[in-house]
């Protein structure tokens, strides 16, 4: 089977979560398959799934037999100690050669180059690739196609297949995300349970209410459904149109495929009579409402689900992935086993605090903050800071021997683009950016100003860290997810292979644990509450209408900050931009104070007072 339009390669792509769902899948309607083995992939939660090694070598060879295509997904972050897995895993996959692989993880990148490994690379959808820049970053990775961020419309795909040449695939069909690719973390934060290690146990679905009367609601979006759009897919110039479900019953998704491959080819053969399939034909495979999802704009409030398995249950048991949990509060009744603290002599901890506004900014000057983040992505009410005030600012800063960066939004599309283009080409007095996604390193100079990656970035190993070093970067953020252990080995991991040393971790503060453009407010409130049956949470809208929800529980490291020395970081960052600027005031005072006398960092905790529902070690307790 090969399908093409006006001489352009069309491919209609399938899940298979199990060997014996594969091949049926094969003799289907569709032209490739993505699967995944038995370990480092992002559907690992569902037991009796995924394949085996040889089923893996078996898949490729029915695959090339038959004249379709395989890939296979190594898509989930990587631990420091599943490198050495990864690279065997790799090699295996070298030689049984499928038709490309589906990696999210930087250290994969990193490892195929090193490795001299020659097959095709695919970016995941959870390197959340929604702007040009990315596009032309992962190409000179050696990235052939990249699965965009679930939240592009069909206007600004087109607008990317006419400024790139890189292959793009778009989710078609399926179970989506209520957040974008790859920035949802509350899963782990409450229960060490990654979604960007395959193994999320759905907090999104528990029953929210927003404290207007309304009936309690999930945070979970319906189900993707494009088949009467297949051609709108098409003209935006697409190349593969992806169908979710790994983890379905075969019947279930058998008949799905060939559902939609029926319609693509007669679509195909009278792309004006067969332009537009009926809906009511996939009406039987309805789990949740359908939506066309940001496909033709934000589809907004109206885009969350309301029936079915928004409940949060899972496919093949009924019963639910978790239930309402609250945050665990630290406990110091036992203290963490730790090795003594031993300063190095002339040991200067840096204090590095991200900022809502530029009053905050000069407060944090006041209270000894060495580096200063200033949001360019502020919670409303509040607005960018003013390139004259940035001056002024940044005048400040280096009168003091202090330095200044600009922390970009985390998701930028053309639009933002141009318009950060346009500020950075007037040359602004900054000492860098803190960068929120690849794409930053096509659009800054790093011989102009610094890039220091954000915990955005997901940088989980060390060598996802030595990948972007290597492309520029002056100072990476450890990822939020990461465990303990492994947190405060990543700088000691990063200088075995001969990396930077300027490692920085986030030690207080409210980070957001999802990122979102549902307005669930409906009426663009700047901020609102959101209730489960145990906590409170609160979403927060930034000036560009992206929603941050932030935990009850402030993250809190102080007590383990004298074991985070010891493992070499050097940079602590306080996330302030959620806090007034009397909390921000009394939070930076005691963290100056720790940061000067570390081995004091127990007792200084004593002192502090929540500012919100109490502290936790979010994911990094596991």
């Amino acid at each position: 089977m090969s399908r093409e339009f006006n001489g352009r390669p069309l491919e209609l792509l399938a899940p298979a979560g199990t060997f014996g769902i594969y091949k049926s899948m094969i003799r289907s309607s569709c032209d490739a398959i993505y699967c995944g083995g038995q370990v480092l992939n992002m559907r690992m939660i569902r037991k009796g799934y995924n394949f085996s090694h040889d089923e893996l070598k078996e898949a490729v060879f029915l695959a090339r037999e038959v004249g379709k295509k395989i890939y296979i997904t190594i898509n989930s972050l990587i631990d420091e100690k599943e490198i050495s897995q990864a690279e065997d895993y790799l090699g295996f996959l070298e030689e049984i050669r499928p038709h490309a692989l589906i990696v999210q993880d930087a250290a994969i990148l990193d490892i195929v180059r090193e490795s001299g490994m020659t097959l095709p690379l695919h970016s995941s959808v959870m390197m959340n690739v929604h702007n040009a820049e990315m596009i032309r970053f992962l190409a000179r990775q050696g990235v052939e196609r990249v699965v965009l961020s679930r939240e592009m419309t069909l206007q600004e795909v087109r607008l990317l297949a006419e400024q790139t040449d890189v292959e793009l695939e778009y989710f078609t069909h399926g179970d989506m995300c209520v957040t974008h690719g790859s920035q949802c973390l509350y899963s782990s934060y409450l229960f060490g349970m990654s979604s960007n290690r395959g193994r999320c146990l759905k907090p999104c679905r528990w029953p929210f209410t927003n404290l207007d009367g309304e009936k309690p609601f999930p945070l979970a979006v319906k189900d993707l459904s494009l088949y009467s759009h297949l051609g709108d897919l098409v003209l935006a110039g697409i190349s593969s149109l992806k169908i979710e479900g790994r983890m379905r019953e075969k019947e279930f998704i058998l008949d799905l495929v060939n559902r939609y491959g029926g319609a693509l080819d007669r679509f195909l053969d009278d792309p004006l009579g067969g332009a537009q399939a009926d809906a009511g034909e996939i009406e039987e495979f309805k789990k949740r409402d359908y939506s066309t999802g940001y496909a033709f704009g934000n589809p907004g409030i109206e885009n969350i689900n309301t029936r079915g398995e928004g409940s949060g249950q899972f496919y093949s048991t009924g019963k639910m992935f978790s239930t309402p949990t609250q945050e665990k509060e630290i406990s110091l009744s036992i203290p963490p086993e730790e090795v003594p603290f031993q300063p190095e002599a002339g040991l200067s901890l840096k204090m590095t605090v991200r900022v809502n506004t530029v009053a905050q900014a000069r407060l944090a000057l006041d209270c000894g903050a060495d580096r200063i983040y200033l949001s360019a992505e502020p919670f409303a009410p509040d607005r960018p800071a003013s390139f004259q005030e940035i001056q002024a600012l940044y005048g400040e800063c280096s009168q003091q021997g202090r330095e200044l960066f600009l922390a970009l939004p985390r998701m930028m599309k053309a639009g933002q683009i141009e318009l950060f283009r346009a500020y950075f080409n007037k040359k602004p007095a900054l000492t860098g950016v803190l960068a929120g996604h690849a794409g930053i390193f096509e659009m800054i100079d790093v011989r102009e100003y610094s890039i220091v990656c954000d915990s955005a970035m997901n940088l989980y190993n060390a060598r996802a860290v030595g990948f972007y070093t290597a492309r520029g970067a002056s100072g990476w953020t450890a990822s939020l997810e990461l465990p303990f252990d492994s947190l405060a080995a990543l700088p000691g991991d990063v200088k075995s292979r001969g990396g930077s040393l300027r490692g920085e971790v986030v030690l207080h503060g409210l980070p957001g644990v999802m990122y979102m453009d549902h307005d669930v407010s409906r009426i663009q409130e700047d901020q609102i509450s959101l209730e489960t049956q145990v906590s409170r949470l609160t979403l927060r809208r930034d000036w560009w209408d992206r929603s941050h929800l932030l935990p009850h529980k402030e993250l809190c490291l102080l007590p383990r900050l004298p074991a985070l020395v010891n493992g070499g970081y050097r940079f602590f960052r306080l996330e302030l931009q959620a806090y007034t600027l009397s909390d921000s005031e009394s939070i930076m005072k005691t963290y100056r104070q720790a940061l000067d006398e570390p081995a004091r960092a127990v007792e200084f905790f004593h002192t502090l007072k929540s500012c919100s529902g109490g502290y936790t070690y979010g994911a990094h307790q596991f």
